[in-house]
């Protein structure tokens, strides 16, 4: 059951990469993420209604704070990257999170994965150089490394990938310490002050808004579903599972829904490297079977 709410938190959070970029196409990213951040607010507050809530104020305060500042700034660099580079070509480069996130758990959380499990993180980062290969050699897939360094929306969501590494072993933190909706709406309500604060000289794009609510709204309800999914799945897993899990999955349908939505080349590169992410997803499930 836990490594279930994983999997389909996964898919989620593929979805929501591609209504996030189809979304972007009709409004701002500043637009996009204060809709996003009000709606999980209201989610959050009315949840608090329905169910105890209760929270460690100060061993939470410090992971709290830290989670708010850098969600924020990674949230705005993810939308920027894939707004400008291919689904396809950006997506992949979070699957380096379970490599910085089994540092960061093990440093924080004290969990360690077998070695096994390590394994499968080598493959889906090997996985994720080949998705990158001109063609299938040696040679090439080292040369991907000099593609992302090129490549400035690579670069950007490199830099996500280490921050996102470590915003799941912050929430696991506060989880520790407080219940899933009043962390929830605590995170929210620091978003959304502090988007205020930053950008408050920007203007509302009301009328593209009114427009494009449909995908707007299928976009919120797509990603609140996700973010309290994972939340479940944070509580219950290794936080390096949860996200090789979620990486791979997402590596998998950025490929494809790359192919589908927005015309973006699958060649055999893309598809041997979606194999080796896979292969490499299986190694980290280790003994956790689902019946």
């Amino acid at each position: 059951m836990p490594v279930l709410i994983c999997i389909v938190s996964a898919f989620f959070w593929a979805a929501f990469d591609l209504t996030r970029k189809l979304t972007l196409e009709k409004i701002s990213s500043i637009n996009l993420l204060l809709i996003f951040t009000i709606t999980q607010l209201i989610i959050f507050f009315i949840w608090l209604f329905f169910e105890d809530f209760s929270i460690n104020l100060i061993p939470y305060l410090l992971p709290g704070i830290t989670l708010i500042i850098i969600g924020l700034f990674s949230a705005l660099l993810f939308l920027k990257a894939i707004k400008q580079s291919d689904l396809s070509l950006t997506i992949p480069l979070l699957s380096l999170s379970p490599m910085f996130s089994s540092l960061f758990s093990f440093f924080f959380l004290n969990e360690q994965l077998s070695n096994i499990q390590y394994l499968g993180i080598f493959l889906i980062i090997l996985g994720t150089l080949i998705l990158y290969s001109k063609k299938l050699t040696i040679y090439e897939i080292i040369k991907s490394f000099k593609i992302i360094l090129k490549n400035s929306s690579a670069k950007l969501m490199v830099l996500v990938s280490i921050i996102w590494s470590l915003t799941p072993v912050l929430d696991k933190i506060c989880l520790k310490n407080s219940s899933v909706n009043i962390h929830g709406f605590i995170q929210s309500l620091g978003m959304i002050t502090l988007l205020i604060f930053l950008f408050k000289k920007d203007k509302v794009q009301t009328e593209n808004t009114k427009k494009n609510w449909r995908i707007i709204l299928l976009t919120v309800f797509i990603g609140s579903t996700a973010t309290i999914l994972q939340f479940y799945a944070i509580l219950t897993n290794y936080v390096p599972i949860m996200e090789s899990i979620k990486r791979s999955i997402g590596q998998l349908s950025s490929v494809f829904l790359g192919k589908i939505f927005f015309n973006e080349e699958v060649n055999k590169p893309k598809v041997v490297g979606v194999i080796v992410l896979s292969i490499g997803v299986y190694f980290i499930l280790g003994n956790e079977v689902i019946i």
